[in-house]
């Protein structure tokens, strides 16, 4: 049958010309009646109520011991009880509103002063309802706002101590240059002033002492490059930054057969040092390209970049089917070079890390199916 309200409605009471005449005054409301306190924890149990209009004088459970026990159930305590009796004793009603009752109707009761009461009782448990969403959402939202700045609280502390540290390690890599050059030097003397040329260049030790110091040379460069304080932000286009890191790296991709595709908003301009940008740019593609060189997988070789203006933030996603991780790979990426072997740690890599929080960025890593995606955020 067809109801006005949707509200479901409990209504308990042992006499059934009480019930009748109550059911007659509801009837558009959705009303489930009890005759006994037993029945109504019962239909309790199994429904959902709006609101549940209880007498007080019951045989066996009467209406103050069945109040009690819905205001000690969870699911039920929040539901709204109006207690209908013949029993005005003002103890009595103190007693009612002590238990957890909003209201207290006096039988027998007219029709129109009982609409209104549940009328009333409904929209006032409706709004608390709506109240109470409000705060969740509300609660959440702080909790997310919260947990924001905390992240951004981290990025200043850190970047505050890369600012500290920055004068000190721009001079201290430049005095590591120089001994580091000399040796090169004297390397390439040794390569002129030698005879057996040949047996030189495949002498093992003089390989490995060169490969040594280019890695020695590239970190020092790395050091000078990253914390050099006299450059200065400026709005960088972020496709040119892309372009000027993948201009050296064309030929060994096209070597490698490796596909690259840039999608998303090709005008986003970020406040940044043009050369940390590139750097963080150089040193995915870097890596991406010597992951393909150890994959045997020959085939639709891709990395994907996009850029994308969402919410006052700029998000640059980087992905590539090079390497299919372990987590605990995945883990290791950015770690300190305290937390990790020496010959796990890349300097360039993990300055990338580094890049993105000195200038208010965050980055995440995730697994793919074929290889690993970036997701870097900055806001503005």
């Amino acid at each position: 049958m067809y109801k006005k309200y949707g509200n479901k409605i409990l209504l308990v009471d042992d006499d059934a010309k009480n019930l009748q005449v109550a059911m007659n005054i509801l009837k558009n409301y959705n009303v489930i009646y009890a005759q006994s306190g037993e029945k109504a924890l019962e239909l309790l149990d199994k429904n959902d109520f709006d609101l549940i209009l209880l007498d007080i004088i019951m045989p066996l459970m009467d209406g103050y011991h069945v109040c009690s026990k819905i205001k000690e159930n969870e699911k039920t305590k929040n539901i709204p009880i109006v207690f209908l009796t013949v029993k005005d004793d003002e103890k009595d009603i103190v007693k009612g509103f002590n238990l957890g009752a909003v209201d207290y109707i006096v039988k027998p009761f007219y029709s129109e002063v009982l609409l209104k009461r549940v009328e009333v009782h409904l929209k006032i448990a409706r709004l608390m309802h709506e109240l109470e969403q409000m705060n969740l959402n509300l609660n959440k939202t702080v909790e997310e706002q919260v947990e924001q700045i905390r992240q951004k609280d981290e990025i200043i502390i850190q970047q505050s101590k890369i600012s500290a540290m920055a004068s000190i390690i721009d001079v201290i890599t430049l005095q590591l240059k120089k001994p580091v050059d000399r040796i090169k030097l004297y390397l390439q003397s040794l390569n002129i002033k030698i005879t057996n040329i040949e047996e030189l260049r495949s002498d093992e030790t003089f390989k490995n002492t060169l490969y040594e110091i280019n890695k020695l040379d590239e970190i020092m460069n790395d050091f000078h490059k990253s914390f050099n304080n006299h450059k200065n932000k400026e709005n960088v286009n972020v496709k040119v930054s892309l372009d000027n890191a993948l201009f050296p790296l064309k030929d060994e991709m096209k070597r490698e057969n490796v596909n690259i595709n840039i999608q998303g908003d090709i005008l986003l301009s970020l406040n940044i040092v043009f050369d940390e940008i590139k750097h963080i740019f150089s040193k995915l593609l870097s890596k991406s390209i010597m992951n393909f060189k150890d994959n045997s997988i020959s085939n639709s070789r891709f990395i994907d970049i996009s850029f994308e203006n969402l919410n006052e933030s700029i998000f640059i996603t980087y992905e590539d089917n090079a390497k299919i991780y372990k987590q605990k790979e995945l883990d290791n990426f950015f770690l300190a070079p305290n937390s990790i072997t020496a010959d796990d740690f890349d300097l360039g890599f993990y300055l990338v890390k580094v890049f993105i929080e000195k200038n208010f960025g965050l980055i995440s890593i995730e697994k793919t199916n074929d290889g690993i995606k970036y997701i870097i955020r900055f806001d503005k």
